[in-house]
């Protein structure tokens, strides 16, 4: 299985995978809206296909000048998820 391997200005900050079966993603993004201040993150997270699970590894704030690198590694042991978010399908028929 591929994991990823997230590295912020040269430190490791996390490894993150979601198994067999599933969806792992890391995005970088910028944003800014009239009238608010700008954002610049970094998120690692994915969802667990097998047991319906979201899973975050990472959520953190950067700064310009900020260096993320991504290594795509196979079968790497994970760090423990953040948060973990069973989807409750019940929930979701109701909306």
């Amino acid at each position: 299985m591929p994991v990823f391997q997230i590295h912020l200005n040269g430190k490791r900050v996390s490894t993150a995978g979601v198994g067999k079966l599933g969806v792992l993603s890391a995005h970088v993004t910028w944003v800014r809206r009239a009238g608010e201040d700008e954002e610049l993150t970094l998120h690692v997270g994915g969802l667990v296909t097998p047991t319906d699970e979201r899973v975050r590894w990472l959520d953190r704030k950067l700064k310009v000048g900020d260096e993320v690198s991504i290594r795509v590694a196979k079968d790497a042991p994970v760090d423990r998820p953040k948060s973990r978010e069973r989807r409750d399908r019940s929930k979701d028929l109701r909306a």
